[in-house]
């Protein structure tokens, strides 16, 4: 397995892993709204941000493979 591909294994890995947290995060903000409790500023911050940074990051990992296929 060669370094590029270790690195979009790690990449891609990564993705799902803020997507999840990202989801999990904008669950935790409508729970915590509709229960008129403050939603810490953490949580807030990944459910804004987390699904636009892994969508950029399975967007590389896509461009990294469709590149690698057409240099075979």
């Amino acid at each position: 397995m060669s370094t590029t591909s270790k690195t979009m294994t790690v990449i891609s890995r990564l993705a799902i892993i803020i997507a999840v947290i990202s989801a999990l995060a904008l669950i935790a903000t409508l729970v915590l709204y509709f229960q008129h409790i403050t939603i810490p500023p953490v949580v807030m911050a990944f459910a804004v941000w987390g699904l636009p940074v892994a969508f950029i990051l399975a967007a590389a990992v896509v461009i990294s493979n469709i590149v690698k296929r057409r240099n075979t």
